[in-house]
């Protein structure tokens, strides 16, 4: 039986100014050990702010999150910190790398930043440059390098550190679509070797249908789930038809 790796319960999230916005309005959620799902909802759901909670991005106005039985909201900020470090790994539509670094030293940066033994670094290093297929690249520039490669590197500074959790927001948002597929296969083949839980972003229902489990967010409140089954075809199609039921909405938070 799978352990539960995050727990979310009765999650609020409210913006104050002129008017008081609720995001998020007593959201529960679970994802379990080993367990890839995709979040999806029309612009202006709170999917995207579900996802910055969950991150510690952003602090909740009510409501508990836990990883890995560990509340990171109840931590100071040095912990808080090497919480993040330790337990999350993070893949973003814009890449977030150091374009001054070298795509190894990028790739090394969470390491670094725990002065990791420089032997084990590396022996890290190999081992995902290997299951990312980047290690022509490791010498050079993020200038040098295509948005698809771009993206390969991300996820392998995410997952160095073998995080209990990854998170990615739209991680496929500025890539075309022969990279989108390389990404996804990625994901899945992360998901897969490492044994790493997946929380993922997206608006896309081809990149959704990867994951295992897909939860629909309206209006700030859990909507619908669908699970996958044995048939990726049939797993897309009531994707699809979930987002037909859905609509559209007018802010993207």
């Amino acid at each position: 039986m799978s352990n539960t790796i995050l727990q979310v319960h009765q999650l609020h999230k409210e913006y104050t100014g002129e008017v008081v916005y609720k995001a998020l309005k007593g959201i529960d959620f679970q994802l379990a050990d080993n367990e890839f799902v995709a979040v999806m909802g029309p612009s202006g759901s709170g999917k995207t702010t579900f996802l910055n909670c969950i991150s510690t991005i952003d602090r909740p106005t009510s409501g508990k999150i836990s990883i890995n039985n560990k509340n990171p909201y109840e931590l100071n900020d040095d912990e808080l910190a090497k919480f993040r470090r330790n337990e999350l790994g993070f893949v973003f539509q814009d890449f977030n790398l150091v374009h001054t670094l070298t795509v190894e030293e990028n790739i090394l940066l969470p390491l670094a930043l725990d002065s990791v033994d420089i032997n084990d670094m590396h022996k890290r290093l190999a081992n995902v440059a290997q299951l990312l297929g980047i290690e022509g690249i490791l010498k050079k520039r993020t200038f040098e390098i295509s948005g698809g490669q771009k993206q390969r590197v991300a996820i392998a500074r995410a997952v160095i550190h073998e995080p209990s959790l990854l998170l990615a927001d739209e991680p496929t948002g500025n890539l075309d679509s022969k990279a989108v597929n390389d990404v996804m296969a990625l994901l899945e083949s992360i998901h897969q070797t490492l044994k790493t839980a997946i929380l993922m972003v997206t608006h896309d229902a081809y990149v959704a249908s990867f994951a295992q489990r897909v939860v629909f967010i309206k209006d700030g409140s859990l909507y619908n789930e669908v699970r996958r089954g044995n048939n990726k075809q049939q797993f897309y199609q009531e994707i699809m038809d979930t987002l037909a039921f859905l609509g559209g909405g007018q802010h993207e938070i």
